[in-house]
């Protein structure tokens, strides 16, 4: 009988080496699909908006903070055009932070409505438009009004809440008192005919809020009240190549369509377009003209009327001057800065005393909210209140506007600055807040409208930590800039075609939140996302409240050349495809970058990361003492953490594979030997019949090469499917440990004295009196068959604590940013594939290995039924064998797994020897129920 038919009637050696060869096709092919779900999610989201980021003078470190348009230029137009003309180079879109400006928001009003119906005296021509929607004279509802005819005594108490998420801040509390009632209309005599006006009812004082807010008046539809002003807001302008971002951005840049067409430095002269603009009212101008905004320069200006009120008001308060020019900005729409705007209404009497409670009113700054200009008044309604003003139709957005003109400051305007903490077990770096001066807002102006002084009592001045440098200026102090308001853009469009996981910063307009995770002590706290300040000096920021150009950069800080002010540029390369193919040709590009004296940092298979970061000195009390605020997250960029994330999860994949296949090794070794006994008497036979020693372990690996063979050829099939150098490196390995078992099975069969008859009279004789005595006299009889098992329930216990850590740890071994996160869910079922495989496959053959003595246990218990043991003590004797052959396997299997746990996955390795213990246990059932 040749090698082929002897391995054939051998069936434990085709069975082992059948199910060797299964697993070693399935966990090839699982393994394969898990790298090609590895690389297609690192491809897809590895390559952003841009794939060089150029700065003067780049951080050190891995982290790249989100402020890159943080105010320290340093990069010249001349060094941009060389970077333009570059053959790598597809876009090049530079980004400066221009200025922190600061205004007070527009002037609040309270409308009571005390609607009078048609008057053709007050309503005039406008009724007659209905091309501007207003309604027929004949349709005017009947007259109604929330106030009464006689006058009633109110008190108003205005006042203003900010929040930064984490605790809210009252910012003033004013009170007024007056009477007001029901307008009437009144007829008057005049020369050529009657006059009809709106008169106050009798005894009405009005409600006056003391300077800069105005009284109180009566309209067609309404009693207005003026409120305080709205507290000040910072804001802060960034300035961008309006072409160059477009091509960045591609159709989420479109809203810069219009800055595009801005006049040139010599054309913005502040005063000459404030006189074109006046100039429109003298000359006429059409209702479309009012609604669209009139034509300047091929660009409508839709909000040209608060230009042209700060513009009367900068020239008559002398800021505007020869030399101011006019900035052309695209602003934010809403705001997500945290403002509520509170007036209670009162009924009192004589004495003061509240009478009725008429009820609370709230406006909130929101998406209706646009920097510089007034979209919408900021108008608060009183309780029961319907607006009938849009009966006369659309008057355009003609407001009064902001109440004075914005201050322009570089003071505290730059990127906050961090310093450097500890590392977690996963790449995660810690960080430190550095806290700057104190900055106090939330002032009053010196002076009213008509130039009256200001109760500066009426606020409460907030002072607010700096997180934030100031910015370097030209030799030459700007004058006033006048804002020319182009069109508005939505900030979280722009971060939606930024992308999510590879979310790379493009500047000012689209900052990272902040998130508090720890309290001051260190201790958890439900997740809140921090606010911006009014200041916009704090560690939270806002997106830019405008964007310019880079004439309005200079304009804005009095630069008379575009000098050294870009602080980053952000350069696409020409390389097409996912990161890896695109890779030389962007680190080519680099270097040339680097040869001009710039920074120049790869961010092509970069990925947004949480970064901890420690706040100190947050606030202070009234003593002056300061507090921290916590940790809080922020998404930072990790960079080259595509290359990271490939490289852990593939060599954790490849692990995997190895454990799975090289645990099956071990085990098919396990129940080689277990096997040997059952040869050991055809090779006494064949010893007694002449054979030598070399001849009979010629025998034993010929028929072993029949397994190595076929583990060979399934080897190099995979190998050559997979194309793979390591699916090539793990067959090798698992022929080899077969081989190594197969020359450990011969050895073992070498010529020994055995003494197979038991002693009679030996006092040592284990005697049988319960099934658990039995099953240990069984178990000591037969110590090489025990020790066999034991060893392969070992090793199966060790392979499944170590397939356990492996899956572990895979989330830490990913790393912690957004891209680890996608990349370990895509390769988590595959893996868990492989692990499973594993451990059917250790669980099957460790089966295979027992059931190696399968006749003679039928023969002893056959035996032991015969002397009356019933089918309960029968199952016993089966149990306690496994069981006491499991206590044997538990160390091998817990030490196994601790040690092959703190080898691969230290942070996974108490699980690791978990696992191992509970795959040992749930052996022990399971091997009493198969092997009957």
């Amino acid at each position: 009988m040749n090698a082929v038919q002897r391995f054939i009637r051998s069936r434990v050696l085709l069975l082992t080496a059948a199910i060797l060869i299964a697993a070693m096709c399935l966990s090839v092919l699982v393994q394969s699909q898990s790298q090609a779900a590895l690389n297609r999610t690192v491809d897809e989201n590895s390559r952003g908006l841009y794939d060089i980021l150029v700065q003067a003078k780049a951080p050190s470190g891995a982290l790249l903070q989100p402020e890159i348009a943080n105010g320290a230029g340093g990069i010249g137009f001349d060094q941009l055009d060389s970077i333009r003309k570059l053959s790598g180079t597809s876009v090049a879109a530079p980004i400066s932070l221009v200025s922190r400006v600061t205004q007070n928001l527009e002037t609040p009003r309270l409308d009571a409505m005390d609607y009078l119906g048609y008057n053709a005296g007050l309503a005039g021509a406008s009724t007659a438009d209905q091309a501007a929607g207003a309604t027929a004279p004949d349709k005017w509802p009947a007259p109604e009004s929330v106030l009464t005819d006689t006058a009633k005594k109110y008190r108003l108490t205005a006042s203003a809440v900010s929040s930064d998420g984490k605790s809210e801040q009252t910012l003033f509390k004013t009170t007024a008192e007056g009477t007001l009632g029901k307008a009437r209309l009144v007829e008057e005599k005049t020369q050529g005919g009657t006059s009809i006006r709106i008169a106050p009812p009798a005894g009405e004082t009005g409600i006056k809020f003391p300077a800069p807010a105005g009284g109180s008046e009566h309209n067609l539809f309404n009693l207005s009240v003026a409120l305080p002003l709205a507290p000040e807001v910072t804001e802060s302008v960034v300035a961008v190549d309006p072409a160059a971002e477009r091509a960045l951005l591609g159709s989420a840049g479109d809203f810069l369509a219009p800055l595009e067409k801005a006049p040139p430095a010599d054309a913005r002269d502040a005063g000459a377009v404030g006189r074109y603009l006046q100039g429109l009212f003298s000359s006429g101008i059409s209702m479309d003209q009012l609604k669209e905004g009139p034509d300047f320069l091929g660009v409508k200006l839709k909000y040209w009327a608060p230009l042209m009120t700060q513009y009367q008001q900068a020239k008559s308060s002398g800021q505007l001057t020869s030399g101011s020019q006019a900035v052309p900005l695209i602003v934010r729409s809403g705001t997500s800065l945290d403002l509520k705007y509170n007036v209670k209404i009162e009924e009192i009497d004589d004495a003061g005393k509240v009478v009725k409670d008429v009820g609370t009113v709230s406006k909130s700054l929101g998406k209706d909210y646009l920097p510089f200009v007034s979209k919408d008044p900021f108008v608060l309604s009183w309780p029961g209140s319907t607006d009938h003003s849009s009966l006369l139709g659309s008057n355009g957005n003609f407001n009064p506007g902001l109440y004075t003109p914005a201050k322009w400051s570089t003071d505290f305007a730059g990127a906050p600055k961090y310093t450097d903490g500890g590392t977690a077990a996963n790449g995660a770096v810690d960080k430190t807040a550095v806290p700057g001066d104190w900055v106090t807002v939330n002032r009053l102006p010196d002076k009213a409208a008509n130039g009256a002084p200001v109760d500066q009592t009426q606020r409460d001045p907030v002072d607010e930590r700096s997180y934030r440098d100031n910015l370097s200026t030209g030799q030459q102090q700007a004058a006033q800039p006048l804002p020319m308001v182009y069109g508005t853009f939505d900030p979280a469009a722009v971060a939606a075609a930024s992308g999510d996981v590879n979310k790379l910063p493009l500047g000012g307009y689209d900052p990272t939140p902040f998130t508090l995770v720890k309290d001051a002590s260190g201790k958890d706290v439900p997740s809140a996302q921090l606010k911006p300040s009014l200041s916009a000096t704090g560690l939270a920021s806002q997106s830019a409240g405008a964007i310019t150009d880079y004439y309005g950069l200079a304009a804005a800080r009095g630069y008379k050349q575009n000098a050294a002010v870009i602080d980053a540029i952000r350069v696409r390369a020409k390389a097409p495809g996912s990161w890896k193919d695109a890779q030389p040709e962007v680190e080519k590009l680099a270097a040339e970058i680097r040869d001009m004296g710039l920074d120049a940092t790869v961010v092509a298979g970069s990925a947004r990361e949480d970064t901890s970061i420690f706040v100190p000195g947050y606030s202070k009390d009234d003593a002056g003492k300061e507090s921290p605020l916590g940790t809080v997250q922020q998404s930072w960029v990790r960079q080259n953490a595509a290359e990271a994330v490939t490289g852990a999860l593939s060599g954790t994949n490849i692990t995997l594979l190895f454990l799975t296949l090289c645990g099956a090794a071990l085990l098919t070794g396990a129940s080689t030997v277990s096997y040997i006994r059952k040869r050991r008497r055809e090779a006494g036979t064949l010893r007694a019949m002449g054979w030598t020693q070399r001849r009979i372990r010629s025998w034993v690996l010929e028929e072993f090469g029949v397994g190595a063979v076929l583990l060979a050829a399934a080897g190099l099939v995979l190998s050559l499917l997979s194309w793979s150098i390591a699916t090539a490196l793990v067959c090798v390995a698992v022929l080899v440990l077969y081989c190594g078992a197969a020359l450990f099975a011969a050895r073992q069969l070498r010529h020994r004295d055995e003494i197979d008859q038991e002693p009679q009279h030996d006092e040592r004789l284990i005697q049988v009196d319960s099934p658990l005595t039995f099953a240990n006299r069984q178990l000591s009889t037969n110590k090489f068959n025990t020790l066999s098992l034991a060893v392969a329930v070992g090793v199966f216990g060790a392979a499944v604590g170590g397939l356990i850590a492996l899956l572990i740890d895979i989330p830490r071994a990913a790393g912690a940013s957004a891209l680890s996160g996608l990349a370990a869910a895509s390769v988590t079922l595959p893996s868990i594939l492989l692990a499973l495989a594993g451990v059917t496959v250790g669980l099957v053959l460790t089966l295979v290995t027992g059931r190696f003595e399968l006749n003679a246990k039928r023969q002893y218990l056959g035996i032991l039924q015969a002397m009356g043991w019933n089918p309960d003590m029968l199952r016993q004797v089966r149990f306690f064998e496994n069981a006491l052959v499991g206590a044997v396997a538990l160390p091998l299997g817990v030490l196994g797994a601790l040690g092959i746990g703190l080898l691969l996955a230290p942070y996974a390795a108490i699980w690791a020897a978990a696992a191992g213990l509970v795959a040992v246990i749930c052996w022990i059932p399971i091997a009493t129920k198969v092997v009957q």
